[in-house]
This record gives C-alpha cells, structure tokens and sequence, in this order.
C-alpha cells in the first residue's frame, strides 16, 4: 500500500506544523500510558462481524494524505469506515522533526465519536524510515546505520523496500508500542499493511540481507506464515487491550491460511483458525481486474468469507482496460455484490483523496448462497 503522504511535506499536504498537539504521545513515552481496563461485553469476532456488515453497507474509502487531509473534511465524508495514515505530517517536514499524529480530539471529529468507524494505518513487514521508531533507535532520518546492527533489521527487495524481521521479538516490541501510541488517538482499531510480506521471506531469492546478518527464524513458507499469523494475533490482542471492539482488517495474504498448513501440518490449520478469530476483514487489492487469477476469489470465498471474515475490494482503475469512471464503478460494484464482496475504487494508487461510496450491500459472511 502506497504511504506517499509521509514523503510529501506539509505545504504539500495544506497542513502546518505546530509542534506537538495536546494529547500526542512520544514512542519513548508510550510505556508510560498503559491499556485501560475495560468491561468487555459483546466485543468477539462474531459482534464485530455484525457491526462490520452493518457499518459496510455505507462503504468504506482509504486515504493517506492530500490537500483534504484534515480532520474537519474528513469528519463530512459519507462512508461507513475509513481508513487512515494516522501521521497527519511526516517526521521529516515537522518543524520538530517527529511525526505529527491526529489528537484524540480531531480523531473524535473524524469517527464522529466513534459512530463511524476510522481505521489507522500500521505496516507489520516494512521497515519506515520516516516513522518516530527509526529516528529513536537510529539517531535521525538520514543517520547511518550502527556498526551493530538490531536483530529486527532485515533485508532489502529489488524495490528498495527495507524489510523487518517480523519475527523477531525485538520487532515485535517495536510495532506493540506503536500500536498504544496508534490506539491513544482514538481510532477504532487498524489496517495491517504488507503481511504478504512472509511469503517474500519465504520465496524471494533476491532479497539482499546484510553482511552476517539473519537472526534465527522460520526457513520455509510455513514456518513464515505462521509466524505473520501469530504476529497479527499480538497486534490485534494489543489493540483490543486499549479498545474491546477495535476492527482488524489485513491487506493481502489471500493465501496464508493454505502457506501455513503446508503438508496438511496441524499446527499450520490450527493457526490460520486463531487467525481468523484476530481479524475481521481481509482486504484485496485488485481482486476484480482481469489478470486477478480466479483461484484468489475462491479462496476468499472458502477461507475468509465463508468463516465469517468480511472481504473488502480495493480496485485501482489503471488496472482495467480504459473506459468511464462510472462504468467502470458499475461493473465493479456488479461484480463486487456477485461475490459477496465490499467495493471500492480508487483512480490511481496515490491515495490522496477520497473518492465516493460504494454503497452495495451483499449478503453477509457466511450467508448461503
């Protein structure tokens, strides 16, 4: 998922600096403001999945950054769920050099009080040099990297993408207090960008680790999978820590509930079945284009669908072969209620803006057909 609004600076994105606001919480600090304890009532995978669907019906829409990117325009769109870039300013174009955050008091702008769900951003795989993290354990965005290096730093792909660890404890430390400092803002749970990425651990043979440097792991597709799972798990148990009924929705990995089972390995059916009880949507980007193999909706079918795990469509018109928004919305959104799916459809994959709601209401996970 693109993150441009991070690299873009503030005059860029019509928002300025201005310090630190009110309720905003350093990553060293987050040990100092733990979970709330909460009574929990109605709060499992089978209510969040009723108000999932109901929430749906209004659509939802993704957006990172952008000239609209406050809380006052987004308090007025029309859909059911959004999902956001919680950094409303990079820490490189910050006049404090950290990240800038929504306070709880804009956040409650934008969810309307928690009425209408906002969804916040947070990549279990990729490693942001931008983020607070970086700049706490590395001494600053451009600083060089120790001559010792984490466990959790890992291995680069042809893209220039700089890969965690994601298995490590270290890296898991890492992501647990940003989900507190995340949760502190209000939002009503998380978008889990890049899980796929086990499969590229697994797989890519041109990943470019450093010198001597792979800590101790899972070897094989497998193991990778049931790793991801598992560190999905600690997230979305961190999250409800703060909020009993925060949303859990993974981008991508179709396939990891079969990755994890291997060889018909019990270990691996036994996690993708706790797995399924942590989220409460998968979504998947470009599920309706052509070239999307048909064997990845029948596995959204059986594996998420079918177990209650909503499914949400994220189609990028580039994609499609060209013709008229509208058009293209219809026959998206036709094929979106055939499957059982939740639509959108975005222009490009920038994700600077919001584009309308995509107001279909297929039947619901699990519904028979």
């Amino acid at each position: 998922m693109n993150t441009t609004s991070l690299l873009w600076p503030a005059a860029l994105s019509g928002l300025i600096a201005a310090g630190l606001p009110g309720g905003m919480v350093r990553a060293q600090d987050a040990a100092l403001h733990p979970p709330p304890r909460q009574e929990c009532l109605m709060s499992g995978p089978r209510a969040r999945a009723a108000r999932l669907a109901e929430t749906l019906q209004d659509g939802f829409a993704v957006q990172y950054w952008g000239t609209t990117y406050d809380a006052d325009t987004l308090s007025r769109q029309p859909h059911g769920l959004l999902i956001l870039e919680v950094t409303r300013i990079g820490a490189p174009y910050s006049d404090t050099g950290r990240e800038v955050l929504f306070t709880p008091e804009e956040m409650a702008r934008i969810n309307r009080g928690g009425a209408r769900p906002a969804l916040g951003y947070l990549n279990v795989t990729e490693i942001e040099h931008y983020r607070d993290y970086w700049i706490d354990r590395m001494g600053g965005i451009d600083a060089p990297p120790p001559a010792v290096l984490p466990d959790w730093y890992g291995p680069a792909t042809v893209h220039k993408e700089h890969l965690s660890a994601f298995w490590t404890d270290a890296w898991h430390a890492i992501l647990l207090e940003r989900v507190d400092r995340l949760m502190q803002t209000g939002i009503d749970g998380l978008f889990l960008d890049d899980v796929l990425h086990y499969y590229s651990h697994a797989m890519d043979k041109t990943l470019v680790w450093p010198p001597g440097k792979r800590p101790d792991g899972p070897k094989d597709a497998p193991g990778m999978a049931r790793e991801m799972m598992r560190l999905v798990g600690l997230v979305a148990d961190r999250a409800r820590q703060w909020k009993c009924d925060a949303f859990v929705v993974v981008n991508n990995g179709v396939f990891i509930g079969r990755d994890a089972a291997g060889d018909a390995d019990p270990r691996g059916r036994a996690a993708f079945s706790d797995y399924l009880d942590r989220i409460d949507a998968i979504m998947v980007e470009n599920v309706s284009a052509p070239s999307t193999h048909v064997h990845t909706t029948e596995a959204l079918q059986e594996d998420y669908r079918s177990q209650g795990v909503a499914v949400l469509s994220l189609d990028i018109a580039t994609q499609f072969p060209p013709q008229q928004p509208e058009a293209l919305r219809a026959l998206i959104a036709q094929k979106a209620a055939e499957a059982g799916f939740y639509p959108y459809v975005t222009a490009d994959n920038v994700f600077n803006q919001v584009y309308p709601a995509m107001r279909t209401a297929p039947r619901g996970p699990g519904a028979p057909e």
